[in-house]
C-alpha cells in the first residue's frame, strides 16, 4: 500500500517541490497508518435553488448536498487503494436531519491527469495549480464511467466549473473552500470550512 503523497507527487511532476511542506507532510502517511482522516466544520454550505435542483437531479450518485446551512460537522477520510496509484476518498457532513456521505475514487490516467469517479457513472478529469500555500484542485472537464469504460460528457451537460481550493494555515490547520459556477447559470454551490488532521487509523 503506496503513500497518499505519491499519487500527488506522480501528477505534480517538479510542480511537488513547490508545494508547501505543511501541504505535503498533511498527504503522508506513517508507517502502519491505513489512511489520513481530517475533522472539522463546514462554516457555510450554500446552493443556489438551480443548484438544489441539479444536486437532487444527481442524489443516486451522492456528489452534492442540496442543503443551505451554517458550522456543519465534516470528516473527510484518504484512503490508499490497496491495488495501484490512487486515493478513496469518503466526505460526510452532519446535518441536522440527515447525515449526507459520498465516496469517490482518484486515479492517474494514461496521461497523467487526475481522474476522479464518483458513483453512479459520473466522472471528472482534474488539474492541479500550486500556488503560494495552497493547492488548487479544477475540473478539467467531466466523463461517464462504466466497467472500466470512459465517455466524455458534452460540455452543455457539465454543472459547471468545480474549483477546490486547499489553504495551509499552519502544520495542524487548513482551510478548504469549493465553488461550482456554471458558465451561464452563474453560482450554483458555495462551501467554505477549516479543518485540521488527526491522527490516522492504524493496521
Amino acid at each position: 500500500m503506496h503513500d497518499l503523497s505519491a499519487l500527488l507527487r506522480a501528477a505534480l511532476g517538479e510542480r511537488w517541490d513547490l508545494l508547501h511542506p505543511h501541504i505535503q507532510a498533511r498527504f503522508a502517511l506513517a508507517a502502519g497508518e491505513a489512511q489520513a482522516e481530517y475533522v472539522g466544520n463546514m462554516h457555510q454550505v450554500r446552493c443556489t435553488w438551480l443548484g438544489s435542483v441539479f444536486a437532487r437531479l444527481i442524489r443516486y450518485a451522492r456528489v452534492l448536498p442540496h442543503h443551505n446551512a451554517d458550522n456543519v460537522p465534516f470528516r473527510f477520510d484518504v484512503q490508499p487503494l490497496r491495488r495501484g496509484l490512487g486515493w478513496i476518498k469518503t466526505r460526510t457532513y452532519h446535518f441536522v436531519d440527515e447525515v449526507f456521505s459520498f465516496r469517490s475514487r482518484m486515479t492517474l490516467g494514461e496521461g497523467g491527469e487526475l481522474l476522479e469517479h464518483f458513483g453512479g457513472g459520473l466522472g471528472m478529469r482534474v488539474r492541479l495549480e500550486v500556488l503560494p500555500n495552497r493547492l488548487v484542485f479544477v475540473d478539467n472537464g467531466y466523463f461517464l464511467h462504466w466497467r472500466g469504460l470512459r465517455l466524455p460528457l458534452p460540455k452543455p451537460c457539465w454543472p459547471g466549473r468545480f474549483v477546490l481550493v486547499h489553504r495551509d494555515l499552519d502544520a495542524e490547520h487548513f482551510e478548504v473552500s469549493i465553488d461550482v459556477v456554471h458558465p451561464w447559470l452563474g453560482p450554483l454551490f458555495h462551501q467554505d470550512g477549516s479543518f485540521e488532521r488527526m491522527q490516522a487509523t492504524r493496521d
